[in-house]
């Protein structure tokens, strides 16, 4: 059957294509296929090239149409099953009938089924199930009530979106089928969001607001730089602008569009920081188009499936909605949760430390009787990487953070972290960072380091941390006689050294008679500072702000949320440097190097643009190509895996496959350098999630052409001799790296990078930022690579 669809139809809604074949996308003199209805044809032959694609999602609607046209004329027709009229006398209680539940399941396969096909005449379609579903059973067993606000703003009705969002967020009166029902209207989508940020908020509702957020604001930004308000004008903003702006922007003058829009974004941002603190998985999962085939049925609050679920009902409204995810992908990199691959040991850090970490249980546990206490170290805090730069030192070639003016002298950054701080269920983590690219973390434990039972608390986690610090390997051996703990815990610092005086003298009592909180850790950081103090080594504890401590709170967080479970408290240790052995390293590079160079998206443009660098590669290393995702990941799982992974284009950051697996290797002992199109092919959210993944500060810097200038200091003589010492080059600059990792940089006190080359794990990660293939660059890879003559 043919159904003529007038010419006008294909005006369509903000975000959505207009009707047309999709084999020639015509939009004219289009008919509708008679199995689905909602696919459009110029004609019969476009429709029998289409059918091989078109007809398994075809046959799935027109079954479920069918399916659905069945059970309603069961009961419009058999008073054995419902009442008479039942459509009519029970509105707003269909579900409360048995027989009116397998209609109403069969009326939400018949929606989702007309979701798997991206027109407007189809998602319209499904709207229209949705919102009569809703009619007949305001409790809403279906929750169909997650899925209605992402179908209203892919047809481009902001304003029936905010309304029907602000109705369930305010009133909710669902159950009392004598009031009003969803009866909002014309509510202010510009108002703030504080109604929206409860601790009952409904994840989806969160997400379809944050987009809807973001358009508006988007559509503003849009106006800034015109200010143009003849909207019979042909020169207006340059994207799609929906109804809500460009209703409200007539009445607004220059300064007001501004003003608006920084509101607008203030509460975009918050609200994608409520969805985080919500669920950690979400953003991850939209960002990078994780694929979910079904809707999960069950879930719990935060969860994996909690995510999945929202991002099938949302998912096709952010594609839709011009910018949205280059902006999302750019704004929640904060978010990011770093990768912990498959070989790390139950959230111990292992895979990202110079030498491998490993549980403990024998070790002694003393506790403290007060005959020593640690000091309070004082020194402006911004002043922390000038006292105590990252330095080379014995273990494994790693790179601690040592006093500059007293060799002996030690800084590692602790913290502790709690999901749900006071609440049920709570999650704690601590983690200590040790040197740059060098961090330990673990799960609190359920049962304190005496045996006793305990409750995470986010101050119990910051005082685990400060005694992993101390328990991590042994100090002495590694030649130090002062350690310095730095956190930004108070509790912590005045504790050990202020407080914990008065507790000893009084039997562990407080001021006020109470006994004093999380005494089993106490003891036992006051047992540390004793054992050390017969051992030589000196404890200080250094009070630092919450942002220098950044990279100790990712690591004690990811701890808290991804860490298992551990029953009894167990100590994670780093071997001591004459124990240490590290059997994949790049002792072997030379004649005998393999470079895997992946080249997944730009084989062509990379040949063309660094053909130098590919010739001298050759000439020096055996090195091989993969194109497809299928064998990079082979070539990534032989054994023995290349020795250097060369990463030429910016897939690597959309193909998480790809990265974990890269990432694994990296920390097992590979070098990877990110050098020909890597830079020039990604957005700049992009950029930041793959190294924040990667567990490093590093973000995007400037983009310009400079002279860079070798910072000698950094690498070796011998390597220094034979880099250049500066040359020309067109840059993407990353920033936040450690001094010890720049190699290249405009200045010698800039705090951007053209070229860096950091030590994670057991591997090396290297960075060019040249987009053009200078010779310089050439030689500064073949130095990563341990190629350069």
């Amino acid at each position: 059957m043919w159904w003529r669809i007038d010419d006008d139809s294909d005006v369509v809604a903000y975000g959505l294509a207009p009707q047309r074949c999709p084999i020639c996308v015509s939009t004219s003199r289009l008919r509708y296929c008679g199995g689905c209805e909602v696919v459009s044809y110029c004609g019969p032959s476009h429709q029998a090239a289409h059918r091989p694609k078109h007809k398994e999602v075809c046959n799935a609607i027109k079954k479920a149409r069918e399916a659905l046209e069945r059970e309603e004329t069961t009961l419009r027709t058999d008073p054995f099953w419902a009442p008479e009229n039942v459509f009519d006398t029970r509105v707003g209680e269909f579900w409360a009938l048995a027989r009116t539940q397998d209609y109403m399941r069969a009326r939400f396969s018949a929606a989702d089924a007309l979701l798997k096909v991206d027109t407007a005449v189809a998602v319209e379609m499904a709207l229209d199930h949705f919102t009569d579903m809703i009619r007949l059973n305001r409790m809403d067993d279906l929750r169909v009530r997650d899925i209605i606000p992402g179908l209203l703003l892919r047809l481009g009705r902001e304003q029936e979106c905010y309304d029907f969002l602000k109705w369930w967020a305010t009133v909710n009166d669902s159950g009392d089928t004598t009031l009003p029902y969803l009866n909002t209207r014309n509510a202010d989508a510009f108002e703030p969001v504080d109604m929206f940020c409860s601790r009952t908020a409904n994840l989806s509702h969160l997400v379809m607001l944050t987009l809807l957020k973001l358009r508006l604001s988007l559509d503003l930004q849009a106006y800034e730089s015109t200010f143009e308000f003849d909207f019979d004008d042909t020169t207006g903003p340059d994207r799609p602008v929906g109804k809500l702006v460009r209703s409200r922007v007539r009445t607004m003058d220059d300064q007001e569009i501004v003003t608006n829009s920084s509101a607008l974004t203030n509460q975009y941002h918050r609200l994608c920081r409520a969805i985080n603190d919500m669920n950690p998985y979400f953003w991850d999962a939209l960002v990078d188009g994780e694929e979910v085939s079904t809707m999960p049925r069950s879930y719990s609050r935060g969860s994996v499936e909690e995510a999945q679920r929202a991002l099938y009902q949302c998912k096709s409204a952010w594609q839709e909605s011009e910018d949205a995810l280059v902006m999302i992908e750019a704004d929640t990199c904060s978010f990011v949760r770093v990768y912990t691959g498959p070989t790390t040991v139950a959230g111990t850090g292992d895979a990202r430390s110079a030498a491998p970490a490993q549980r403990v249980e024998n070790m002694e546990r003393r506790r403290g009787v007060g005959s020593v206490f640690p000091t309070q170290f004082n020194a402006p805090a911004q002043t922390a990487s000038q006292l105590f730069p990252p330095t080379r030192v014995g273990h494994a070639g790693s790179d601690w953070y040592v006093s500059a003016n007293q060799p002996r002298q030690v800084l590692v950054y602790v913290d502790g972290a709690c999901t749900n701080n006071g609440k049920t269920n709570p999650r704690a983590g601590w983690a200590v960072v040790y040197g740059a690219g060098d961090s330990a973390f673990g799960r609190l434990e359920d049962k304190g380091p005496f045996g006793d039972d305990s409750v995470a608390t986010s101050n119990r986690a910051e005082l685990r941390a400060a005694i992993a610090a101390l328990r991590l390997c042994d100090w002495r051996i590694e030649g130090f006689d002062s350690i310095v703990i730095a956190t930004d815990s108070s509790y912590v610092v005045d504790g050990a050294t202020g407080w914990a005086k008065g507790w000893v003298r009084k039997g562990w009592k407080t001021r006020t008679g109470d006994d004093v909180k999380n005494k089993d850790l106490w003891e036992l950081l006051l047992g540390e500072t004793e054992r050390w103090w017969d051992r030589g080594l000196r404890v200080a504890l250094w009070r630092i702000p919450r942002e220098l401590n950044a990279v100790a709170d990712t690591w004690a967080k990811e701890a808290a949320e991804s860490g298992r479970a551990e029953p009894c408290f167990r100590d994670v240790t780093i071997e001591a440097t004459s124990q240490t052995t590290t059997t994949t390293t790049n002792a072997g590079f030379g004649s005998n190097t393999r470079i895997l160079a992946l080249c997944l998206e730009y084989e062509g443009l990379f040949d063309e643009c660094f053909g130098s660098l590919v010739s001298q590669l050759n000439s020096k290393a055996k090195m091989e190509r993969a194109t497809t995702t299928e064998t990079a990941l082979r070539m990534l799982n032989q054994n023995p895996p290349p020795s250097v992974i060369l990463v030429t284009d910016g897939a690597i950051t959309r193909r998480r496959e790809i990265f974990e697996r890269v990432i694994d290797r990296l920390r097992e002992g590979a070098t990877v350098v990110m050098a020909g199109c890597f830079s020039s092919m990604v957005t700049m959210g992009q950029f930041d999630r793959f190294f924040a993944r990667i567990g490093l500060p590093w973000r995007r810097g400037s983009y310009h052409r400079t002279t860079v200038k070798l910072r000698q200091h950094v690498v070796n003589s011998s390597l220094a001799s034979r880099l250049p010492s500066a040359y020309s080059q067109k840059a993407l600059f990353v920033k936040n790296v450690a001094n010890s990792a720049v190699w290249y940089s405009e200045r010698e006190s800039s705090d951007e990078a053209a070229v860096a080359f950091a030590k994670v794990g057991l591997g090396k990660l290297g960075y060019v930022g040249d987009v053009n293939g200078e010779e310089g660059s050439d030689a500064v890879v073949l130095a990563m690579c341990g190629l350069l003559d």
